[in-house]
């Protein structure tokens, strides 16, 4: 969800500087990398693997948004090392969201379950280990000791002094283009992989807005919901096509899964024109934005 300058900060739009954009968000971000990890250490916790996956990829994305007022380094090599953590976390979540899928698809006590959840726990039990071996790495402790300090001291220079709204609104414009363009035509008839770059390009341009709800409130916070709206939806269409892809690995006699693969090729000729309402919402409030400015 958005946040708003007036969940967290008592700022005026017109003092509340590059500093306090950056602060506010790498506080937070390490805050709840900090609350998460232990219960990830203690026993892989699944929803302690999402939310400390979504605590990485989050920041990342943030930073990504706020790299104009950013110097080089540190923090290209920071946004390289909380795409590792994402990515290592990330292969345990993908296929704790497949074993949901499947439970809910499956009958139980059916050979098809047996084989298809045994094949899920052991390449699980193979991810977890990874995890763990990161969380014990000293690459994950020079992050975590990285971020804390950055997050004290960004160190951004007289840059960062500047009027968050002097700052952004370029780079805001920017992404809000080259989203409409990566976009195009929203109802033209797209396959699996060209709905997952429609998410991904979603995703870009919310944490865009996100960062833009501190300093310009609602309308960018309305965006990015919306944004993340589109995130959801094909998110799902994504999950059941990841599924349909799995059972191919396990090479079963057609007979076998067409039942559930046409289940689940169904919802997801359900869920995939849903997308463009939400992004006609988006669209609307990407002008109102700018129209206002």
């Amino acid at each position: 969800m958005a946040t708003t300058m007036n969940d967290s900060l008592d700022h005026d739009d017109q003092v509340l500087t590059g500093h306090d954009v950056v602060k506010h968000f790498l506080r937070r971000d390490v805050k709840e990398i900090a609350r998460y990890e232990p219960l990830v250490r203690e026993g892989l916790d699944a929803e302690g693997v999402h939310q400390l996956r979504v605590s990485a990829r989050r920041l990342r994305s943030e930073l990504r948004a706020m790299r104009r007022i950013l110097p080089s380094q540190p923090w290209t090599d920071v946004e390289g090392e909380l795409k590792w953590l994402g990515s290592t976390l990330g292969e345990v979540r993908d296929l704790e969201v497949l074993s949901v899928l499947f439970e809910d698809h499956l009958d139980a006590d059916t050979q098809l379950r047996t084989a298809v959840m045994t094949a899920l726990e052991g390449r699980r039990e193979r991810r977890q280990r990874d995890v763990v071996s990161a969380l014990n790495s000293a690459r994950y402790a020079r992050m975590v000791k990285s971020l804390a300090r950055l997050a004290k001291h960004p160190h951004l220079g007289a840059r960062g002094d500047t009027p968050a709204v002097e700052l952004f609104m370029a780079p805001l414009w920017d992404a809000a283009c080259r989203y409409f363009d990566a976009i195009g035509d929203p109802y033209e008839r797209r396959n699996d992989e060209a709905l997952h770059q429609v998410r991904i390009a979603s995703k870009k341009c919310r944490y865009n807005f996100e960062v833009a709800s501190l300093f310009l409130g609602d309308p960018a916070s309305a965006v990015a919901e919306s944004l993340e709206e589109i995130q959801d939806v094909l998110g799902q269409v994504h999950d059941r096509a990841v599924a349909v892809m799995f059972l191919d690995t396990l090479g079963f006699p057609e007979e076998v899964d067409i039942s559930v693969r046409r289940a689940l090729r169904g919802e997801i000729g359900v869920l995939r024109p849903q997308w463009t309402a939400h992004f006609e919402s988006a669209r609307r409030g990407i002008i109102e934005v700018f129209s206002a400015k």
